[in-house]
């Protein structure tokens, strides 16, 4: 509701009455009410029921000069209704009634109107009341909805931009860890051999382990640079997958765990969500396993059933006594709260042998 078009609405009724010469009184005192109505009304936001108030007083005088407009009054009834609190509202109802009832007991008492005439016309304007102050509440219910609708909104974006944080996040830190651990643990390796062939062959595997973690990083931060709305639909992404699991274990070098691949089951096709947070378990497995545990045999195994896949990233004890077999800190959580994400389980723990496992399993789809 606009409160230009309430406080309007007094001066333009008053302005056709006076242009169609339907006043049966002096203009001036026409205009003079009208206007005090409308000055009135500019703080009925603030003061409904004062508002009200005031502007049935001034109607009362238009009344008795038998120049009654109603425009103002009923504008103050929309304005009661929409801004006013529950019990300023029931004083207003009450006060109005009562005047209204006492204005016609006063026409009938003196002989200006017939009591059955009377009556009806008394009835006639409560109703009309109680309907503009029915129009106030609702408006008052829609800005209060349109209001908490708004408030919803924000709050979804706000959870969705931390989500979103905490994503970019995750992928930050496996990107450089992966990348740092593989290049240190390569470059470690290859200073304790002193063979300039193999110096050569470790510094190009140093070059392209660095090529791959800046190509992800550009990514990351294209998304970065991208709209809200498109983060987690960009078109262009290619983000890493199952199929890139051999690249990986290639990426740690002669420092790293010697891996062994195996592949169980026949291979089906996976969510794109799914293969890179799996892809992201392996990764953050083997970069623990090379911190924690050097490079010592480890298994890499993706078993493919039918409503489900299964990762599992086993290594051997560590090769020298008090190393952990694996780290704690923010990489297990990371990768929990990764395989959640898309609906699977994450278990992590010591084997029986010394050394450890992580074993994730994700839901799959089944193909019809």
């Amino acid at each position: 509701m606009s409160s230009v078009l309430i406080v309007g609405l007094p001066l333009l009724a008053a302005l056709v009455t006076v242009l169609d010469m339907r006043t049966s009184g002096p203009v001036w005192l026409l205009i003079s009410v009208v206007f005090a109505q409308s000055l009135a009304l500019l703080w009925c936001r603030r003061f409904p029921l004062t508002v009200l108030i005031i502007v049935t007083t001034l109607e009362t005088v238009l009344v008795a000069a038998n120049m009654e407009l109603l425009v103002g009054f009923l504008a103050a009834a929309c304005g009661l209704g929409a801004w006013a609190g529950r019990r300023r509202q029931w004083v207003g109802l009450v006060l109005t009634v009562g005047v209204i009832v006492a204005l016609v007991a006063v026409s009938v008492g003196t002989g200006d109107a017939d009591p059955a005439s009377a009556a009806a016309g008394s009835i006639a304007l409560i109703v009309l009341f109680a309907g503009f102050w029915g129009v106030g509440r609702l408006s008052a219910h829609h800005l209060r909805y349109s209001r908490r609708l708004e408030e919803e909104r924000a709050c979804a974006e706000q959870r969705a931009a931390e989500r979103e944080r905490v994503l970019l996040a995750r992928e930050l830190h496996d990107i450089l860890n992966h990348t740092l651990t593989a290049m240190v643990l390569d470059a470690d390796a290859t200073s304790e051999t002193g063979d300039e062939a193999e110096l050569r062959e470790a510094l190009r595997r140093l070059a392209g382990t660095g090529r791959q973690s800046l190509a992800e990083l550009r990514r990351l931060l294209g998304v970065l640079r991208m709209a809200p709305d498109s983060i987690l639909h960009d078109p262009l992404a290619v983000l890493p997958g199952l199929n890139e699991v051999g690249a990986l274990l290639s990426s740690f070098g002669e420092g790293g765990p010697r891996v062994r691949l195996e592949r169980q089951g026949a291979v089906r096709h996976v969510d794109a969500s799914v293969e890179q947070a799996a892809y992201r378990v392996v990764q953050e497995s083997l970069t623990n396993v090379g911190k924690h545990a050097g490079p010592v045999d480890t298994m890499v195994s993706l078993a493919y059933a039918i409503e489900a896949l299964t990762v599992r990233v086993v290594n051997a004890p560590p090769l020298f006594a008090g190393v952990t077999a694996c780290g704690g800190g923010l990489g297990l959580i990371g990768m929990r709260e990764r395989v959640e994400l898309v609906g699977g389980t994450l278990s992590a723990g010591p084997c029986a042998g010394g050394g450890f496992e992580v074993s994730a399993t994700f839901p799959m789809r089944s193909e019809k």
